[in-house]
């Protein structure tokens, strides 16, 4: 049967929200990126019978938190106003730590992380309890609907409408977001997504924020997407005093991991198994590129290393030392809140299921991985778990 049209489905979204401007400040406006996106899905995703519904939901949804955040926006110029000091990006190859690192620094009250029920539906913002509850059920509900709740996906990325998630999802209200190519193949979709100046998007996300943080008191932001490594420059331009936190593991655990991941994902929207090849070798050279970025002036005070075996063996003391190198002061107080949050979802991890995977799955060797991530793995001295 097919998705809708991008036409059909844009007015689907104005009779639903009752707005009809579509345009952001710096992105303009979806309509080519929505009729590209829909047209792969329809052509080569190879959807299953739920799949193809909940994508329909998805796409109908982002339109609609689209639609009712530019109204909102409107209503607070000075929202413009807002500064946005020194943000904290975390980033590296996948699997690496980022959502637990992301999570960790998220839950230190002096810090402020997205949460998914506001980045998947920001407006209308309210201070409002109930509000903020009816959003969250809100969120809730469609990850539940999307599979997204389900035991194998949790394994895979611990997700909640309360949890601190990927600035992607912010992405996804421009209809310019890798959560669609992790989702399901849309190869035309891809190129079109990454043939592009990502400035305007980073431009776009930094509103986001000012829009957030409108009203609410200045924290520090921790912002959190592996993708933010291949657009180090654009951040800058954007975000001039922004530093960075960049994670790392040995890539012969990461790689059969994002094909597990990937094929988890794949199955909530479609019956067509993923390139697992192509899913490794969309992540080969975003290492270099940034080691040559941190090789400019100035660049090696904003940067973090944390190495995924140490981080796990030490959370709380890897903090310290990613506080120290940033400049970030930290209080016992704080320090206690990030400690509970520890407790919390160590709790929580123990009865989740937990997934499996190996090089064999994506059709590699540790040959392989030396070959292609060797360089990767002494430039930064990760330690191996072979």
């Amino acid at each position: 049967m097919g998705l809708p049209s991008a036409e059909q489905m844009l007015r689907e979204a104005e009779r639903a929200t009752g707005h009809s401007d579509w345009v952001t400040e710096f992105t303009g406006v979806p309509f080519e990126a929505l009729g590209i996106l829909i047209d792969d899905l329809n052509n080569h995703a190879g959807f299953s019978a739920i799949g193809e519904r909940r994508m329909y939901r998805r796409l109908h949804e982002t339109l609609c938190a689209r639609l009712n955040y530019i109204a909102d926006r409107k209503l607070y110029p000075e929202i413009a106003d807002e500064p946005i000091d020194a943000p904290v990006f975390i980033l590296g190859l996948p699997r690496s730590g980022t959502t637990f690192l992301h999570n960790l620094l998220g839950s230190d009250p002096a810090n402020r992380a997205p949460r998914l029920h506001e980045l998947m539906n920001p407006a209308p913002k309210t201070a409002e309890p109930l509000a903020a509850v009816l959003h969250e059920q809100r969120c809730r509900e469609t990850l539940a609907y999307q599979g997204l709740l389900d035991d194998d996906w949790l394994a895979v990325h611990p997700m909640g409408a309360e949890r601190a998630e990927e600035d992607i999802f912010f992405w996804e209200l421009s209809l310019l977001s890798v959560v669609y190519p992790a989702s399901a193949d849309v190869p035309n979709y891809q190129d079109y997504l990454f043939d592009r100046d990502f400035t305007p998007l980073y431009r776009e996300m930094r509103a986001f924020l000012q829009y957030l943080q409108h009203r609410e008191g200045r924290r520090r932001w921790i912002l959190k997407t592996p993708l933010h490594v291949r657009f180090l420059k654009e951040i800058i331009e954007v975000f001039p005093d922004a530093t960075f936190v960049h994670c790392h593991r040995d890539t012969a655990k990461i790689y059969p991991s994002i094909g597990n991941l990937a094929t988890v994902l794949y199955s909530k929207y479609t019956d067509k198994p993923p390139g697992a090849r192509a899913i490794v070798n969309d992540y080969d050279g975003t290492w270099s590129e940034a080691l040559e970025f941190r090789k400019r002036p100035g660049m090696a005070e904003r940067f973090a290393d944390v190495r995924f075996l140490d981080f796990q063996a030490d959370p709380l003391g890897t903090v310290a030392r990613i506080y120290a190198a940033l400049g970030i002061g930290a209080t016992p107080e704080r320090e206690r809140a990030m400690a509970d949050w520890l407790a919390q979802d160590s709790a929580q991890r123990s009865s989740r299921k937990h997934h499996q995977y190996s090089l064999s799955d994506v059709g590699l060797t540790e040959a392989d991985i030396d070959r292609m991530t060797g360089d990767y793995l002494r430039a930064f001295d990760v330690p191996l778990e072979r």
